[in-house]
Order: structure tokens, then C-alpha cells, then sequence
């Protein structure tokens, strides 16, 4: 018997092979203009809550655009150069530090372990320094990429909603229905998100840097830094922290160790169980076992871009589920 095969079902597998490797290849631009909508609807959430008290758009547009550049031009041109050159400063002084952490009665077990690493394997130090020093190399893609998320967010910000309605005329009204409500229910918890990440972070990182440098623990600033960016990852951020600072606070006392890692506990209990659900409120409820496994699952598929941007998505599924998929479940169909 023969099976003949139409050629629409070739073309459509053909199709589908091709948008799938566009969407592989973009991966990295995709994730980029998804944090610049994220990003967009928070800068309009916080003009429409501006707008509410009586202030004129063409006041606070300008104010909330020179403030997102500042941050931005702050972080390209003042954090991270510090933090890379306060990098290389600690791996060119890691044999002194390695001496020190050592030298102490506890350091038994860490000597055992990790003793002759430098020793055996001198090229770490220098493989790592000139990847430090090669950062340097790579700013002109890293600004290129920055550039594209912050024209991308601005551009939403400034024309989204006209945007928007462009692309919403082309739905009939079933559909129009469900993209208003999903906006209108997803735009919140978008805006959240990134203010209460924000929130957190400055705070985590401010607190790890004051603590350190009052312990005299080397390199405070990228402590501080790394503070910030793993106060993104829920759970697994906080043991990253708590090693890496220990770790260098051991070159100082074992004191000192044990101190900040009691701080850092001490604060994570306080944002898990005070500050989060005061930010968020209602609009951002995540079990930690689906916090873990999102995590996980995006840092395999598109690295730790991937696990920032996977969380607000993770808490809208609720949403678009009740909106997009219930009816769907229910009868079958297409929406």
C-alpha cells in the first residue's frame, strides 16, 4: 500500500526546521528584547502611577529616561570597571591570601584539599587574570548589546502602547479581549518584578558591602557586586554568596567568616519572609520548588540571562492559563 504524503505537510515541516533554528541562532537577541519589554512596562507602569498624582507626561517621561540612562551609564563606566580591577587586584594578591587562610590552626581540612592548588597549577592565576584582562576586548559587544536593550526598552516605553494597538487591530474581538485582560493582569507583575528585584538587590549588595569592608574582608566591592546579581537567583544565590564571601573572610579570621555568613543568613530570612511579601504583595507568589526547577531549566537552555528572565514569566503562567489555555483545555479547539 502506498502512503502518499501531501506537500503541504513537507513545506510545513520545512518551515517549522527553519523557524526553529532562526529561534535557536537569536536565542541571545530574543532574551534580550524580552527583559527590554519587561523593562518597558515597568518604566510605563511607573509614568501611569506618576501620571495619577497630576504630573504632567511631558515632565516625567524625560525624568524616568535620564534616570534609566544614569543607571546604565553608572553601571557600564563606574561598577564594573571597579570591580574587574578590584578582581585582578585579588587574584594577583591569592597567593598571600591563600597563605593567610592557612595559616590558621582550622584550615586543616582546607589544606588538605586545596593546598597545592595554586602550587601544582600556577596557570589558573595567570589563565584567570588575562581573562580579566581581555574584558577590556569585549566591551565594544557588550555596550553593542546594551545599546539595542536600552533603545529597545525606550522605544517600547515611548511608542508600546501605540504599538500595541497597531498589532491588536489585526485579532478579531474574542481575541482583542483576551490580549487586553492578559496586558492589563501581566504588566503588574512585570513591573514587580523588576522593582522588587531591584530592591532587594541594592539592599543585599549594600549590606554585603558595608559588612565586609568593617571586617576588613578583601574586596568588598565585587562581594557587593556578586551579592546583587545572585540576590536575582532565589536559593542558589544565597549558598554562592555565603561561599565566596566566607572563603575570603577566612583570610582575615575565622571570625569574620562565621560573622558575614550569620549576616547574610540573617538577611535572607529577612527578604524571604518580610521584604519580598511586602514588595510583591499578591502579584508575585512562586513555590520554591518551581523557582528551583525554572531555574535550573533556563540556565541549561540560555545561561543565567535565561534565569533572570524566567521568573516573572513563571508567575504570569496563572494568568495566561486562565485566559489562553482553560477554554482550550475544555473544548479542544483553538482560542
Amino acid at each position: 500500500m502506498k502512503i502518499e504524503i501531501p506537500f503541504r505537510t513537507y513545506a510545513s515541516l520545512f518551515f517549522a526546521i527553519i523557524v526553529a533554528y532562526i529561534f535557536v541562532e537569536l536565542r541571545f537577541q530574543l532574551l534580550l528584547l524580552f527583559i527590554a519589554i519587561i523593562i518597558a512596562m515597568t518604566l510605563y507602569s511607573a509614568e501611569t502611577y506618576f501620571r495619577k498624582k497630576r504630573i504632567s507626561r511631558r515632565i516625567i517621561v524625560p525624568i524616568i529616561i535620564f534616570f534609566y540612562l544614569g543607571v546604565l551609564i553608572s553601571i557600564v563606566f563606574l561598577i564594573i570597571p571597579a570591580v574587574v580591577g578590584q578582581m585582578m587586584d585579588l587574584i594577583d594578591h591569592l597567593p598571600e591570601i591563600k597563605s593567610q587562610i592557612l595559616s590558621n590552626q582550622y584550615a586543616n581540612i582546607l589544606e588538605q584539599n586545596v593546598s597545592g592548588l595554586i602550587n601544582s597549577s600556577p596557570e589558573i592565576l595567570t589563565n584567570a587574570r588575562n581573562y580579566l584582562g581581555t574584558l577590556g576586548k569585549q566591551t565594544l559587544g557588550g555596550m553593542f548589546d546594551l545599546g539595542i536593550l536600552f533603545i529597545s526598552s525606550m522605544y517600547m516605553f515611548l511608542d508600546g502602547p501605540r504599538s500595541y494597538k497597531w498589532c491588536r487591530m489585526h485579532f478579531p474581538d474574542k481575541i482583542k479581549q483576551k490580549l487586553d485582560r492578559t496586558v492589563e493582569e501581566i504588566e503588574p507583575i512585570m513591573a514587580a518584578y523588576v522593582f522588587g528585584q531591584v530592591t532587594t538587590s541594592t539592599i543585599a549588595a549594600t549590606i554585603v558591602y558595608f559588612t565586609a569592608k568593617m571586617l576588613h574582608i578583601p574586596a568588598p566591592l565585587t562581594l557587593a557586586f556578586l551579592a546583587a546579581l545572585f540576590d536575582i537567583l532565589p536559593g542558589i544565590g544565597l549558598i554562592l554568596i555565603i561561599i565566596t564571601a566566607s572563603v575570603l573572610a577566612l583570610a582575615i579570621s575565622l571570625k569574620a567568616a562565621f560573622t558575614i555568613s550569620i549576616v547574610l543568613v540573617a538577611y535572607q530570612l529577612f527578604e524571604s519572609y518580610i521584604l519580598t511579601p511586602y514588595i510583591y504583595g499578591s502579584r508575585m507568589k512562586l513555590s520554591p520548588l518551581v523557582v528551583l526547577v525554572s531555574l535550573i531549566l533556563a540556565g541549561t537552555v540560555g545561561g543565567v540571562t535565561a534565569m533572570i528572565a524566567v521568573l516573572p514569566i513563571v508567575a504570569s503562567y496563572s494568568t495566561i492559563e486562565r485566559l489562553w489555555l482553560k477554554d482550550l483545555k475544555a473544548s479542544g479547539k483553538q482560542f
